[in-house]
Parts: structure tokens; sequence; C-alpha cells
């Protein structure tokens, strides 16, 4: 069989597709892994391994993980001894009060600062959930912003917000 050359038509056709299977390939940051739920909707299972703290940090964490579960969003945090993704509480010299940091396709480190929340919060426990539920809020792929009723903002009261906002969810709803 002879060789046929592609058409121009064809080719910028095939490239475009590569394109965009690139580009949706991009597009799926970790670690929010979507898995059809059976009912034609899409979840976000995110688990990370069980941390173990004394009670002080303890109800704040677990009830960080609630409070993202507890929404109408796809969302849902579990913890699981054989996953890669951690949340640690220490004191770290920086100033900030929680870091989200992704570590592959579906793996994420979650820092507390005990340091910063120790010495800022006047509700230590609402403090830190709402620290933390920032902090998954990036796993679920939000990113900050200036809205005043959202826990994405960076300036949010994290006394008192401490679980995601309408806005929040409906940008998880969104995104899944």
């Amino acid at each position: 069989m002879p060789f046929r050359r592609p058409s121009a038509r064809r080719s910028s056709l095939a490239a475009a597709a590569l394109a965009a299977a690139l580009v949706a390939a991009q597009a799926v940051p970790a670690p929010a892994l979507a898995h059809w739920n059976g009912t034609g909707q899409l979840n976000a299972y995110i688990s990370i391994y069980p941390y173990n703290y004394n009670n002080t940090w303890m109800a704040p964490l677990d009830r960080s993980l609630s409070n993202w579960n507890g929404t109408a969003s796809p969302a849902y945090f579990y913890k699981d001894t054989l996953s890669s993704s951690t949340l640690t509480v220490t004191s770290y010299s920086d100033t900030w009060y929680g870091y989200y940091q992704a570590c592959g396709s579906s793996c994420m480190y979650v820092r507390v600062n005990s340091r910063t929340i120790n010495r800022d919060a006047s509700n230590f426990s609402n403090f830190v959930t709402s620290v933390v539920v920032h902090e998954l809020g990036h796993a679920l792929n939000l990113a900050h912003n200036d809205l005043s009723a959202s826990i994405m903002n960076h300036s949010r009261n994290r006394n008192s917000m401490t679980a995601p906002q309408s806005h929040d969810v409906a940008d998880v709803n969104a995104y899944y």
C-alpha cells in the first residue's frame, strides 16, 4: 500500500485533539481523585493518613474533615492507613497558619503551624478548624479569593468561619 501523506486539515485536527487532550490531562490537579458514585455524579474522595494528636487538636482537625463532608458538594475526606497524604501539626518558624502542598497526582501535605495559631487564636478550636478547612479547599482545587463569605478568603475571621460557605461549595460543584 503506498504511503499517503495526511491532509493539512486532518493533521491540524489531530494536533488540536492532541492539544485538547494534553490540556485536559493538565486540568486534573492533585490530589482530588474524582470517582463516579453510581448516579452519574462525580465525588472527590481524598484520603489522609490517620493523624494522632491530643484531644485539644483532634476535635478541630476531625471537624475540618466533617465540615467538608457535610456540604452539598462531591467532597469526601477520610482517614486511610494506605494514604500517602498527611496532615501535620507542629511549630514552624514561618508566619503562616496552614500550608497546602500537592505531592503527586493523588497526594497532599497539609501543615498546620501550632506556633502562630496558639499566638493569634481567640477561639482555638474554631481557628484550627478554619485553617484546615481552608487548606482542604486547596485539595479540592479551590484558590484564594477576596470574597468576604468564603473559607478561601485569606482575610476571613478564622475565629468564627469554620465551614465552607455557599460560594465555596458552588465552586467545588462547578469543578466536579
